[in-house]
């Protein structure tokens, strides 16, 4: 970062911290009579949230689970909505999760009100947000952090200034901590513990199954094999996406986008117009939801894999 972005930036990174102390502070937990699963991260996007999300609830089969989940950039996100699978306008990763489970999934901002709307509606005795280690205003049984391997803490400042949300001292709310993407090194393991002394942590990671298109229609990986794969991301995390795809034999050359971006006709013109020269188009799942169908391309299918999943299974409900 040079020195004239520094001295605009950090005043405001400044600011930021003022706002999340604050936050923090006037917020007051409410205790619902439910059990209460949040899965989240300190820093912006990267760690796969919406699929620990998933896991867990897969993983909860015995209880009345419903799904929370903001629905960022999506039309009910001050609102809320029962989401379901054709609800195209309730946020991208809303929508993922509406049309890879059963679960009742239920979006607004506000967590107090949609949780509450659980029990009523649907009798939950466990409900799971989605991105709820920055909301303070629900008391949570089960706190989840996911930190992501590959780049744990970025700079080590908040934003604008780094990738932190909040403070690393953060760390300290997790009841169980999940390192995804790269196995925790020496280094990272000692930093939580300065802040985290007794919470397990886990290790995480994701495999490649297969590959999907538009209409289900399921593909081999070894299609990619030694071809020229054009991909195509919107994400916290193409890096992990892109080298995933390397080490099924392709040759990548990525077309990234910001995380969540919506896709306009502009940008499918071009993602058409330069993929023109590859074999083949491949995207993500959560990426699927706002290409829409516009590009012929296959989606990579990947499954989450938890280290000594038993004993995490332990700590759940």
């Amino acid at each position: 970062m040079t020195s004239r972005f520094s001295m605009v930036l950090y005043p405001i990174e400044g600011l930021y911290k003022v706002g999340v102390f604050l936050h923090q502070r006037l917020s007051r937990p409410k205790k619902l009579p439910c059990f209460v699963i949040s899965i989240g991260n300190i820093t912006t996007g990267g760690t796969g949230k919406t699929e620990y999300v998933l896991k867990v609830a897969n993983m909860l089969l015995h209880r009345k689970i419903c799904i929370l989940t903001r629905g960022y950039k999506g039309k009910y996100e001050n609102r809320m909505a029962i989401v379901n699978k054709d609800m195209e306008d309730a946020g991208d990763e809303a929508l993922m999760i509406a049309n890879r489970c059963s679960f009742p999934i239920i979006v607004g901002k506000n967590r107090k009100k949609t949780a509450q709307f659980a029990i009523d509606e649907f009798g939950a005795d466990t409900v799971i947000l989605d991105d709820g280690f920055q909301y303070y205003g629900l008391y949570y049984d089960l706190n989840i952090l996911l930190i992501n391997g590959t780049n744990p803490f970025g700079n080590y400042h908040l934003l604008p200034c780094g990738i932190l949300r909040e403070p690393i001292s953060g760390i300290k709310r997790a009841d169980v901590i999940i390192v995804t993407k790269k196995p925790p090194d020496k280094t990272l393991i000692e930093k939580i513990r300065e802040y985290n002394k007794k919470s397990p942590i886990f290790e995480a990671y994701y495999e490649p199954e297969n590959l999907i298109d538009d209409s289900g229609n399921i593909y081999p990986l070894s299609i990619l094999s030694g071809k020229k794969v054009f991909a195509v991301s919107g994400i916290g995390d193409p890096f992990s996406f892109e080298e995933t795809l390397k080490e099924l034999g392709s040759y990548v050359f990525p077309m990234k986008f910001p995380d969540h971006h919506f896709f306009r006709k502009k940008d499918i013109k071009k993602i058409k117009e330069k993929a023109k020269d590859f074999d083949i188009i491949v995207s993500t799942l959560k990426d699927k939801q706002r290409l829409k169908g516009r590009v012929q391309c296959l989606f990579l299918v990947v499954s989450l894999k938890i280290k000594n999943e038993e004993e995490f299974a332990k700590l759940l409900p």
